[in-house]
């Protein structure tokens, strides 16, 4: 597999499928942190399948890298902020607690800031957006997955039980809403990949 646009490598060796996997939960969390540039979108457009993917992984990221290949930068600029920014409440939220809650700032997001805070996991005080936004978890799970100099990477078990607790709890929910918003238009091939990448991830905790 040739490296996506967001390659993130381990100081440490890992798996070649868990490189695959760190790398596009740090592309995801670039898309949904803000929207991508020219060159990220070219650099999708040229890149492989996630490696291994068939069915519907291949598919969906096909029709992300055929839409990312033609779409102007400046309209996903334009789509990424009416969608997720908006005036007020957006019309799509990107936060766990939102969905697990029906508010921001509430339990889930308190329960989630403990386990960072056990897993060794800190804020970076320059990011507006809390723990919960799917862009921060996505970036916990490709860390969890790579480990850092100081840091070996987590367990399959540590990672299945963040990703069961913190991602797939709610997720379908996000990628629903980003589909069904009726001017979706890139974004809506970003939630079809991503939801088909987390069943991926959830199906392979549940072998494990």
């Amino acid at each position: 597999m040739s490296a996506i646009p967001v390659n993130f490598e381990s100081p440490r060796l890992v798996a070649p499928e868990d490189q695959a996997r760190a790398d596009y939960y740090a592309l995801l969390a670039s898309l949904f942190f803000r929207a991508p540039d020219e060159r990220l979108l070219q650099a999708i457009a040229i890149a492989e399948p996630p490696q291994g993917s068939q069915g519907t992984l291949a598919a969906t990221w096909q029709a992300l890298a055929d839409a990312s290949a033609i779409v102007p930068a400046e309209a996903v600029s334009e789509e990424y902020a009416d969608m997720f920014v908006g005036v007020g409440r957006p019309p799509v939220m990107l936060f766990g607690s939102f969905y697990l809650a029906g508010f921001m700032m509430e339990k889930p997001l308190a329960e989630l800031r403990d386990d960072l805070a056990k897993m060794g996991f800190a804020r970076v005080t320059e990011v507006r957006e809390s723990e919960d936004h799917i862009a921060a978890l996505c970036d916990v799970m490709r860390a969890m997955i790579l480990g850092d100099v100081a840091t070996k990477p987590f367990s399959t078990d540590a990672q299945k039980k963040f990703f069961m607790t913190h991602v797939n709890t709610w997720i379908s929910r996000c990628t629903k809403n980003i589909l069904e918003y009726h001017q979706s238009n890139y974004y809506k091939r970003v939630a079809e990949f991503a939801q088909a990448f987390f069943d991926m991830e959830a199906a392979a905790f549940q072998i494990d």
